[in-house]
């Protein structure tokens, strides 16, 4: 038995690790509370990257979340097939190849709001060539550069071309704006409110150039898990968080401000000691939980939070420990807090799911994991 309360796990022999692990009710009430956040559910079209399940898909829409924000074609597909009403894929697309599954997709769901994202030319025209060819219309939404510079149009002159080009394309339908401030990592709420306050402004001002010229602005996606809240809040737009449906340690130090529960976390066990040492060897390797945050942030052990990753190699984990006393024995078992969760997810074919009471009860398969 694990307990560390809230968190149970009655019997971890029965799970081979490294395993991903959900807790049921932290999901529940993560999801709650993000609704709460923002005045209700409908305000939001959420980032499905975190989880990747198309179970956890369903549990937001039942509760009334608009639709989904999508990093690749399968996560687009999930969300579709889990019953979206509005799905968007996030990252523009070049590749000819890439582009015919989006329209085939579309074609599939065209009972549903499925959009694509722009920030160049190139990829306007792509979309609109093989739309037409077709004979097929394809909605398109301008992605836009507010200080990240990775993808993106500008918000000045360059993104009205490209809305135009959108509008004047037969085969192309306008679908609105998406903005991502993922630069902008404010701890203090007040400037990470006003942060996104200045952008929301800006896209309220390109919005009404742009239906002073005719073109129609149907939808507004902007932020992410520091930023949604202030784009869900504001009159005409949707929010766009991703983490917080399971939360990580990034969101935790960062953000200790927010509602959001551990949700989802790496049940591993230690295989070996050294006490002269003061040092544990887990099995939770760089395969079984995500490498991109510094070392010794990349995990900290539920009931202790002071062990710290000092070694990490493909299957293994070794966690300097700050007293003898406490030194877990081999055979113990650990459950991992990720540093960043998103990444973690793919690791894992799935995640079994474990109830109040430290029951598994299910199984969710991490559908999207994959990108074919």
């Amino acid at each position: 038995m694990i307990e560390q309360d809230p968190y149970r796990i009655a019997d971890p022999d029965g799970l081979e690790t490294p395993a991903m692990v959900v807790f049921e009710e932290m999901v529940d009430h993560n999801i709650a509370a993000l609704c709460d956040m923002v005045g209700g559910a409908a305000n939001l079209m959420v980032h499905v990257k975190t989880h990747k399940s198309e179970a956890i898909a369903r549990k937001q829409l039942a509760v009334g979340i608009a639709g989904f924000k999508c990093a690749t074609l399968r996560e687009l597909e999930m969300a579709l097939e889990a019953g979206a009403p509005e799905a968007i894929l996030a990252y523009p697309m070049v590749q000819r190849r890439k582009v015919e599954r989006f329209a085939d997709i579309s074609a599939t769901y065209d009972d549903r709001k499925v959009y694509a994202a722009v920030g160049d030319p190139r990829h306007v025209d792509v979309l609109a060539q093989i739309a037409q060819n077709r004979s097929q219309k394809l909605a398109v939404m301008v992605d836009l550069d507010v200080g990240m510079h990775r993808t993106g149009a500008g918000l000045d002159e360059e993104a009205t071309a490209l809305y135009s080009a959108i509008h004047a394309a037969p085969s192309l339908i306008c679908g609105g704006l998406h903005v991502y401030d993922g630069h902008e990592h404010f701890r203090d709420p007040s400037a990470r409110n006003a942060a996104a306050q200045r952008h929301v402004d800006d896209l309220k001002t390109l919005k009404g150039r742009l239906e002073e010229q005719g073109m129609s602005v149907p939808r507004i996606v902007g932020g992410g898990s520091f930023s949604y809240a202030t784009y869900a809040r504001a009159e005409g737009f949707h929010g766009s968080p991703g983490t917080v449906i399971y939360w990580d340690l990034n969101g935790t130090g960062r953000m200790s401000d927010q509602p959001y529960r551990w949700a989802a976390m790496v049940l591993c066990q230690v295989v070996d000691r050294h006490p002269d040492q003061l040092t544990v060897t887990t099995d939770l390797g760089y395969k079984a939980i995500a490498g991109d945050p510094p070392l010794a942030n990349r995990a900290r052990l539920l009931g202790h939070e002071q062990a710290t990753l000092l070694l990490q190699n493909e299957e293994h984990g070794v966690f300097s420990w700050p007293d003898g006393a406490s030194l877990p024995q081999v055979g113990d078992y650990q459950l991992a807090i990720p540093g960043h969760v998103c990444p973690t997810t793919i690791r894992f074919p799935g995640s079994y799911v474990i109830d109040s009471q430290g029951a598994v009860v299910d199984y969710y398969p991490h559908t999207a994991r994959d990108r074919q």
